[in-house]
């Protein structure tokens, strides 16, 4: 990032006695494989990313459910219990299906706001953090409209 950053710095000379701004568009051409590059970078540590976030939380996932289940079988807790805790049915899955789909498009859509009002500032945060809530609140309501 730092690399391809340095590459917008330009100066301002004469070649052979003709203005550099006179020269072909070489400096638009430079500007904008950089502007690719980047765009690509940005890309590919963004799914890096998320690709660590996702492994990270599925590895504290299976370590706490494996820490339940060592507790349920040392304090003794009756088969029927254990199994009604440990139960994970198809309504659950499709709950934490809606709930994955309502926050990323409430995150999209404030991705998308954030775009719209560049330059990036702290405006920026408040209405990731707003559509985020609003995301979460989407997801109140819907299971809430769910246990009726």
């Amino acid at each position: 990032m730092g690399f391809s950053s340095s590459i917008f710095v330009f100066a301002q000379e004469k070649t052979n006695g003709v203005p550099a701004s006179s020269l072909p568009n070489l400096n638009q051409n430079i500007m904008e494989s950089a502007n690719q590059n980047l765009h690509i970078e940005t890309i590919v540590s963004l799914i890096l990313i998320g690709l660590l976030v996702f492994f990270t939380i599925s590895i504290l996932q299976y370590i706490l459910e494996h820490r339940l289940k060592n507790k349920i079988i040392d304090r003794g807790v009756s088969e029927q219990l254990s199994a009604s805790i440990l139960e994970k049915n198809g309504k659950n899955k499709y709950d934490e299906a809606m709930k994955l789909a309502i926050l990323l498009c409430s995150i999209g859509v404030g991705l998308i706001l954030t775009y719209c009002t560049m330059p990036l500032h702290i405006h920026s945060l408040a209405i990731m953090a707003f559509s985020i809530g609003a995301g979460y609140l989407g997801y109140f309501f819907y299971l809430k409209n769910q246990n009726r």
